[in-house]
């Protein structure tokens, strides 16, 4: 009795805390969107303590693996006291960068919005029965979507192809969402709107013009052998769609490329604003405009009450980001401040300007397979060795992209491979390293090859 008495009271007091968590989280944006405009002011001041709050009520209801990092970093915090080294100055200008990236990803986890209403998910599934007729299959168009549609929602691509694979194609639905897996693995080597990718862009100093330049022949080459290999793998739609293609459908593809294009438009016409801060308020301010459109075309408010209704849950069901990326900021500055950090900057310092980038790669992927999520992972990298000191930044950008590419699907601390495995409900390994060793194996080899034309060709 006492136990359940206990559960029951846990339960209670995570109810009333997630009821907070929608306006400390509204609150904690705005001090966000208003901190690029006046930094150093008040803003930043209530940006960081609201974040530290909804750090502190996440890190209980969260998973071991996240409740061991928030551990580890209170140890690190801990010593840095107990040592004297700590400095508050530091600390709090060192934590930003990681509180920035959860307010990116709690935009960027809306701005899927547009697609997801119920006339653009008839549309996919149109999509999906039409390529379908023509030959594709469902395994390869799911594969199209779940990078075109990756560029913009992430994991949560899977989520929308999930949808409508199970009325559509229930059959083939574990297999196509693993083919769409595979091609979304390509969308962070080029996409501005992806948060590991801004913040590689960020750290290592390259254009985003620079990048695109050694990312898209990859991206190119790899998405159309993927897709080929999807599609002879022939597969069928079993249940026809009742509506008809329209220009929606057009609206589906072109709404991904667009957004990537507006936020490349504002990074160039504003380049005082971080690439961050570029993504957060461009993605939102088009979000907001759509949505005030459709309200108004349709003359009543329910676009906008859903688009309320998305961000309130986005920001109710946002305890992993704030343990993951809060813990690994306190962590990272502790190490800093303590200098565990010195022993790897000298390590990759002591290498030859040409074994840095496959050291950079490899690095990634052994850390994202130990568990290690790659953003932080990388932020600690640069803490080590600073990565905006390449004599050629795209290299060492893609080198960090490739790493993390060949392993997210082999890696059961990947979100990709997480998202898969709760929709398929197959373990992590059966989804991740078990169906992906293949594709992984021969990610790696023309990753290798890639690196090492690179190489060649940029220093």
């Amino acid at each position: 009795m006492a136990k359940h008495g206990a559960e029951a009271g846990g339960s209670s007091v995570k109810e009333r805390l997630d009821g907070l968590r929608p306006l400390l989280g509204a609150v904690f944006l705005g001090a966000y969107a208003a901190t690029p405009f006046a930094p150093g002011s008040l803003a930043t001041a209530v940006f960081l303590g609201t974040g530290g709050l909804l750090l502190a009520v996440s890190v209980p209801w969260t998973s071991t693996f996240h409740k061991a990092l928030a551990l580890a970093a209170s140890l690190a915090f801990g010593a840095t006291v107990l040592s004297g080294r700590f400095d508050a100055g530091t600390f709090f200008e060192g934590l930003p960068i990681y509180f920035n990236i959860i307010a990116v990803l709690l935009v960027l986890s809306v701005a899927g919005y547009p697609i997801r209403a119920e006339s653009f998910t008839a549309q996919i599934r149109a999509l999906l029965s039409a390529a379908t007729r023509r030959g594709v299959g469902a395994r390869a168009t799911s594969g199209a979507l779940g990078h075109l549609l990756g560029a913009v929602l992430d994991v949560g691509s899977l989520v929308l192809i999930d949808v409508i694979l199970r009325r559509a194609a229930p059959h083939e639905r574990v297999e196509a969402l693993t083919w769409a897996g595979r091609t979304f693995s390509f969308a962070p080597l080029w996409t501005n709107l992806n948060v590991f990718t801004a913040t590689t862009i960020v750290l290592t100093g390259v254009s985003y013009a620079g990048l695109l330049a050694v990312s898209l022949p990859f991206v190119l080459v790899g998405l159309a052998v993927t897709l080929f290999f999807a599609w002879r793998e022939k597969s069928e739609v079993e249940d026809e769609p009742e509506t008809p293609l329209d220009r929606g459908a057009a609206a589906v593809l072109l709404y991904p490329v667009l957004l990537v294009a507006a936020v490349a438009l504002v990074n160039v016409l504003v380049p005082r604003l971080s690439l961050t801060a570029t993504i957060s308020l461009t993605v939102a301010a088009i979000v907001i405009l759509i949505a005030g459109l459709a309200a108004a075309m349709l003359r009543q408010s329910s676009p906008l009450r859903r688009l309320g209704a998305e961000t309130r849950d986005s920001l109710a069901e946002s305890h992993a980001e704030f343990a993951l990326f809060g813990s690994a900021g306190v962590l990272v500055v502790s190490l800093e401040a303590l200098g565990a950090l010195e022993p790897v900057g000298e390590l990759f310092a002591a290498l030859p300007a040409a074994l840095v980038a496959p050291a950079l790669a490899l690095t990634v992927g052994l850390g994202w397979l130990a568990g290690i999520h790659v953003i932080p992972m990388v932020l600690l990298i640069n803490t080590a060795f600073p990565l905006d000191s390449s004599p050629a930044p795209a290299l060492w950008a893609i080198a960090i992209l490739l790493g993390a590419q060949v392993t997210m699907l082999l890696t059961p601390f990947s979100n990709n491979v997480t998202m898969l495995a709760r929709l398929t409900g197959l373990h992590p390994i059966e989804i991740g390293p078990k169906r992906n060793w293949k594709f992984g194996l021969a990610l790696a080899l023309a990753v290798t090859a890639y690196l090492a034309l690179l190489t060649f060709l940029l220093l």
